[in-house]
């Protein structure tokens, strides 16, 4: 059994041993980046899409299909981008680099993060955010640590669901006692490596660890409650995966109380959850 220690030294060393990440850290983290200041361009953002001929490919595709109905063919990425629209280009963007992945290693991860990116952005509006396509992008990326370590630790991810399933605790206690952090702490060190923007990283690394002193608490709030209600919509998910608790100062910083947790669950557990273009 490797006994590798993981911490962000040690991560980041084997992150750049997978060049097949190449795409993440040269294209999602710029254009995220990109998206979120307010005096960046079309031209800057198209010029960083055009790198990635993949990601260019896909773009266009999804533009010029039967979806949009658009009678001419549409063959620039500039005029894409007025077409898609910022969000669906940052969420396409995410899709190509980050979701695939996790989609062909895990369909049940991949799964919950979309269905708690949609829970995410519907707490987020109640909670009266501005930008709540921004805490669904952080829903989408909220376990993909659990990816990186079932990628480089496979045979300790396997011990640390047997250990939740034996003594009935969440997944998250069980891999702080097989790896010493969790999946969230390994995300949010994962996406720090790839420059991704600071609001981002520290929700993902503490949506399983909430502080509600921390700079961002509001937006890990909202992603900490949505992964527990998506976890418990998902009563028919895998034995090893038990619903955590929920930080009762999360719903203050929200400005919830209990009733307004009820009614939140209700809603979410009526909610119909729609599969992501990507």
């Amino acid at each position: 059994m490797d006994e590798t220690p993981i911490d962000r030294a040690t991560l980041k060393k084997l992150l750049a041993s997978k060049p097949n990440f190449a795409n993440v850290r040269d294209t999602a983290a710029p254009i995220l980046a990109i998206t979120a200041n307010p005096n960046a361009t079309i031209h800057e953002l198209a010029a960083v899409i055009e790198q990635d001929p993949e990601l260019t490919a896909r773009l266009l595709k999804i533009v010029n299909s039967g979806f949009y109905g658009l009678r001419n063919k549409v063959e620039s990425i500039h005029h894409t981008i007025v077409l898609l629209g910022w969000n669906a280009i940052k969420m396409i963007a995410i899709g190509s680099s980050i979701l695939t992945r996790m989609c062909t290693t895990d369909r049940r991860l991949f799964n919950h993060s979309v269905r708690t990116a949609q829970i995410a952005r519907f707490i987020a509006t109640e909670a009266s955010f501005y930008k709540v396509e921004e805490i669904a992008v952080v829903g989408l990326l909220h376990d993909f640590g659990a990816v990186i370590l079932s990628l480089f630790f496979p045979e300790r991810c396997v011990q640390a669901r047997k250990l939740a399933t034996d003594n009935g605790i969440p997944l998250h206690l069980a891999e702080r006692s097989i790896f010493g952090v969790d999946h969230g702490e390994v995300g949010g060190w994962t996406l720090e490596a790839w420059n991704m923007p600071e609001n981002i990283t520290e929700s993902v690394s503490r949506h399983h660890s909430f502080d509600s002193k921390s700079y961002h608490a509001r937006k890990t709030a909202v992603i900490h409650v949505a992964d527990v209600f998506a976890l418990a919509a998902n009563y028919r998910g895998p034995s090893w995966e038990k619903v955590p608790e929920l930080a009762g100062e999360s719903l203050e910083v929200l400005g919830f109380d209990e009733n307004d947790l009820k009614d939140l669950l209700l809603t979410v557990m009526k909610m119909r959850f729609d599969p992501l273009i990507i």
